[in-house]
């Protein structure tokens, strides 16, 4: 497998988008994995799919009409019609829009089926239009995965979307369609039934964390997979309303409402001799209490006793003319009032709002399960959840999953070698090494002027003195060592005070800035340390933004916590010293080889994110895009703007900023601009991989025809684009090849087995998880103009790449560590986190309710919603953002 070659004629047709993988790599030393996929067995046989479409009827005589359908609705809809069509028809579909079968169905003129709904408590109808059937051609996609040839020559991406897109239907349809698992998306499915689900407790026990399972279809050579993986979600309370009262000192009234809000619930209306007349399904709008403020309602609602028909039910509508008590009866048009002991909640409604700072914790510690543990419950529980064994369903489509997890070979590559200042050198065990008697291998600027400030609304005399004791000797002192020049005393030993108690925390701060500015003697200050009484994002985020946008100085927050543990800082206050270098324009460290293709100097390499605002909020979307600007790779100057909120492909944007890199590589380069250039374009997905050739990387090469010489061809290109947020996972089949955590070794590298031979990918677990199993990063080469002209057509460009992004994992500025995804993408997305500090109102990571409604009207942070900070002229050619 190692020396296979691909055809040069499917090269050629692939010559710039797409590359065809030039080899397997082979560096490293082999090794035996566990992938989380299973084989599956397919029958070689066409499919059909239908497209459906269903709307309400409209009823002339009906005073409300029919709402769209959603959710257990338009499931229940799509089942009876079904059940209409083809009630002996192999089918099956992802109760949405799809429909996939073995046979054309059996159809009305017309391809409409009209549905009575009456599980609501209202008589509608709905038609159901069945579009089709378009062919699946499941056997040209089985020819290509054994050939690794289309006969059509496209350099679409991914290929037979569509066919993947079916056995994904046919893979889901059966938990789907079971009561007792919770669906979520496409993809993820949750056992919700009491003997079986795995929980953990959020929110006081109002919400819960359900460990589920996520599988999806996954094309590879010369065969088909099934990946499988744990996954966890959060949702909602369920079962009798009445639960949600108990205990009921936990809750005031807000919080009740609020938690009740939206859910989806089986009501039980009664007779007028109090037995069960039907249920019917209904959304909860919450509590019976109008104004919600405490002490407004005078006359609450009153339901007299369990069971109580309409005419029992009573409430007060206050007007001009005072208070009238009205029945239900009477004014039907309010909303309806039930006893909580006729309200069950429907299972499975999953939470949509973002998880508080109480609750987050709670879930990682939940979801953070050891590969042993992950890999049993996918062959035991997840196999269970899916219903992949005795499945007559699977059968009837001639689908088979294998019961082993699959065995791939990997390779472990080996972990560099760490240069210091005066060819010192530390060597990485398991990704990780320490700087002891060492000092980092470029300083930055010295900081000649510089202070430190308190923060407490409530200050101790002693926890202060501490502070101020060690800012002026040890702080300094470690510094110092580590080769980081500053100096000793800060301009005001006894530190500046802002207060909180009395000023909003943007004027506290700023007037703190603005003592700064205006020391007497001072040249200007460099840099303010804050010291912070606990982890403050409204503090952090004035300081950040006063700091980087406004006032031009570099910061750094630390948290009092650690000055006062008795203990010497040296740990703490030398990975400070590795940002406070950075900023300064310093290099902490390099691969003691250099990387071969980097060190010439010619080569700049880019990374670039986009990060998306929370679930229901309309904030904008944010980009970061960082340049190296030496041949070291020690400094990532950044650019950042903002754009349409949720858009993942840049707009023209793009151009202008690429432009103020290649200049600034010009200036730092002796007037000289790269002939490469490496792009890392991190978080699209593989169906966005064209968008990126075809949108964003014209703005790309027009930057650089605006820059470089007409007479000159332009550098080279390549763009690779970086994945973290995806379902493999790689287990440890030997104990001589993992880590303490019994994880994979570092280093290890996976292009086979799980991936296709045509398609240049390759996925590398660089760094040590903790805890947890470790996730790989994945990479995939969209455009190659470097490496194969570089290094050559074959095994040195794969083995290339792959050195390459493992050797810069060691290469992050402000760790000593390798990190999981290469530095340029990881610096991308720390340039997109500092941005939303600038925007507190609309990216609050602490409110409840801003992923819910959108951005709160109230400033946190007092800058409003201003999406056009820039950084500081003084700050914006330095790693500022780290």
């Amino acid at each position: 497998m190692a020396k296979m070659q691909i055809s040069k004629g499917s090269e050629a047709r692939q010559a710039e988008y797409f590359p065809c993988r030039p080899a397997f790599g082979t560096s490293g030393r082999p090794v035996v994995l566990w992938a989380n996929y299973f084989e599956m067995k397919v029958q070689h046989q066409p499919l059909f799919k239908y497209q459906l479409e269903v709307k309400p009827v409209a009823q002339k005589e009906k005073k409300l009409q029919a709402k769209d359908a959603k959710g257990l609705k338009l499931m229940n809809i799509i089942k009876t019609a079904l059940q209409k069509v083809g009630p002996d028809h192999p089918l099956v579909t992802e109760f949405k829009n799809q429909v996939i079968t073995l046979r054309s169905l059996t159809l009305p003129d017309n391809k409409t089926v009209v549905v009575d709904y009456t599980l609501e408590g209202h008589e509608d109808q709905y038609e159901v239009l069945f579009n089709g059937p378009i062919d699946v051609d499941l056997p040209a996609m089985f020819r290509y995965l054994t050939t690794m040839d289309d006969p059509s020559g496209s350099v679409s991406f991914p290929r037979h979307e569509d066919v993947i897109d079916a056995l994904n239907v046919i893979m889901g349809h059966s938990p789907r369609g079971n009561s007792q698992i919770a669906s979520i998306g496409r993809s993820r499915f949750f056992p919700i039934d009491q003997q079986t689900r795995q929980t953990e407790s959020l929110s006081l026990g109002w919400n819960e964390a359900i460990r589920g399972y996520f599988q999806s279809a996954r094309p590879a050579t010369g065969r088909l997979l099934l990946n499988a993986n744990v996954s966890h979600g959060v949702f909602r309370p369920a079962g009798p309303a009445r639960n949600l009262f108990t205990p009921p000192a936990l809750y005031d009234k807000r919080t009740l409402h609020k938690n009740m809000s939206k859910l989806r619930a089986r009501v039980t209306y009664y007779d007028d001799t109090g037995n069960a007349k039907r249920v019917v399904v209904k959304m909860l709008q919450g509590l019976a209490i109008p104004y919600l403020a405490e002490g407004k309602e005078a006359n609450p609602p009153k339901v007299t006793e369990i069971g109580a028909t309409a005419g029992k039910v009573q409430f007060y509508l206050t007007g001009p003319t005072g208070s009238n008590k009205l029945t239900a009866n009477k004014y039907y048009t309010r909303p309806v009032y039930m006893p909580a002991e006729a309200v069950e909640i429907i299972p499975g409604q999953p939470l949509q709002r973002k998880l508080n700072a109480r609750e987050t914790p709670t879930l990682i510690n939940f979801a953070c399960r050891s590969p042993v543990a992950n890999a049993t419950s996918i062959t035991t529980f997840g196999r269970k959840c899916f219903q992949l064994d005795g499945n007559e369903k699977l059968s009837e489509f001639g689908v088979k999953i294998e019961k082993d997890l699959l065995t791939i070979n990997g390779r472990e590559l080996k972990n560099p070698a760490i240069r210091y200042k005066n060819h010192k050198d530390a060597f990485p065990r398991e990704g990780s090494w320490n700087m002891k008697r060492v000092n980092v291998l470029k300083p930055g600027g010295k900081i000649d002027w510089w202070t430190f400030v308190h923060v407490d609304p409530h200050p101790r005399g002693d926890d202060k003195t501490a502070v101020t004791h060690i800012m002026n000797g040890e702080f300094t002192k470690v510094l110092t060592n580590m080769g980081i020049p500053i100096a000793e005393k800060p301009m005001h030993p006894q530190g500046l005070v802002v207060d909180t108690r009395s000023k909003h925390p943007v004027v506290a701060v700023r007037a703190v800035f603005d003592q700064v500015k205006e020391s007497k003697g001072a040249k200007g200050a460099q840099y303010v340390f804050v010291i912070l009484a606990q982890n403050d994002p409204d503090i952090y985020a004035a300081v950040k933004t006063l700091g980087d946008t406004e006032f031009g100085i570099h910061t750094t927050c630390m948290v009092r916590k650690h000055f006062l543990k008795g203990k010497p800082m040296d740990q703490y206050f030398a990975n400070v010293g590795l940002k406070i270098n950075l900023k300064m324009g310093g290099n902490n460290h390099q691969i003691k080889n250099d990387i071969a293709i980097i060190r010439e100097g010619k080569t700049m390499v880019v990374g670039y994110d986009v990060t998306h605002p929370p679930p229901g909020s309309n904030a904008p979307s944010l980009v970061g895009l960082v340049a190296s600007v030496d041949k070291e790779l020690s400094q990532w100057p950044a650019a950042a703007w903002a754009q349409d909120s949720r858009v993942e492909i840049l707009d023209q944007t793009l151009q202008a900023k690429f432009g103020e890199r290649l200049v600034l590589w010009q200036n730092k380069n002796q007037g000289r601009l790269p002939e490469n250039i490496i792009i890392f374009r991190d978080g699209v997905s593989e169906g966005q991989f064209k968008q990126v050739l075809d949108k964003e990387l014209p703005l790309i090469r027009e930057a650089c025809r605006g820059k470089y010489p007409a007479n000159s061809t332009g550098p080279k290109i390549t763009v690779v684009v970086s994945v973290k947020r995806h379902q493999t996972r790689f287990f440890p089949t030997h104990s001589q090849h993992m880590t303490k955590s019994h994880n994979v070794a570092t280093g290890t590298v996976v292009d086979r087995g799980v991936t296709q031979a045509k398609i240049w990918d390759f996925f590398l677990v660089a760094h040590a998880a903790l805890q947890g199993t470790a996730r790989p990063a994945h990479y995939t080469v969209l455009l190659d103009e470097v490496f194969r002209s570089t290094l050559g057509q074959g095994i040195a460009a794969a083995n290339g790449i792959q050195e390459l992004t493992h050797e810069m994992c060691y290469m992050f500025g402000r760790a000593t560590k390798a990190v999981s995804i290469c530095p340029p993408a990881y610096y991308a997305d720390i340039v997109c986190t500092r941005q939303r500090a600038y925007m507190p109102d609309l990216f609050s990571d602490t409110s409840d309710t801003a992923s819910v409604g959108g951005a709160s009207s109230t400033s946190r942070g007092g800058f409003g919603n201003d999406i056009s900070k820039t950084v500081h002229p003084n700050l914006k050619n330095s790693m500022y953002y780290i």
